[in-house]
């Protein structure tokens, strides 16, 4: 069992599994949330992923984790093309957060300082003309509690 401080559950102690994070489950989720195209057409991303066997290189950059995927994005030179690469990839993030949630995934958005710095990001292999959007934690979680079943809101609207 590995530990790490995870915002994202309130600051608690989230209790990684010991179930590794498969290369190829990572994949199959990346190949359906790559749907979040530009309207450019242009998909400027790339992935790295660290599973268990580097896991060493995160070590003092990021919270312990079975594994972690890094967002990398190509930095267009025009400052509109980059936002919407930007914006695109934020969207791809969000579409994998909610794919890996609904395989018993757990998936921890991250931004810490160091993706900022050349020297550290280069240490992953980020080039120059890219940068790193975020670095996604993956584990999955021992379970501490039995759900419950939430019901469904009703809402209602109205026509104008």
């Amino acid at each position: 069992m590995n530990d790490a401080k995870s915002g994202s559950k309130g600051g608690r102690l989230l209790s990684y599994s010991d179930e590794p994070v498969s290369e190829s489950y990572v994949l199959d989720l990346l190949n359906v949330a790559v749907w979040a195209p530009n309207d450019g057409m242009r998909e400027p991303w790339r992935f790295i992923y660290i599973g268990s066997g580097s896991a060493g290189l995160m070590s003092g950059l990021q919270d312990q984790a079975p594994a972690y995927l890094v967002l990398v994005i190509k930095e267009d030179p025009d400052l509109h093309k980059r936002e919407e690469d930007f914006g695109a990839a934020s969207c791809l993030m969000q579409n994998f957060r909610l794919l890996a949630r609904e395989g018993g995934l757990h998936v921890r958005m991250t931004m810490n300082d160091w993706i900022y710095d050349g020297a550290y990001a280069g240490r992953l292999g980020v080039q120059k003309d890219e940068r790193i959007v975020s670095v996604l934690e993956l584990g999955y979680i021992e379970p501490t509690f039995e759900p419950v079943a939430a019901g469904i809101p009703d809402f209602t609207f109205e026509l104008l």
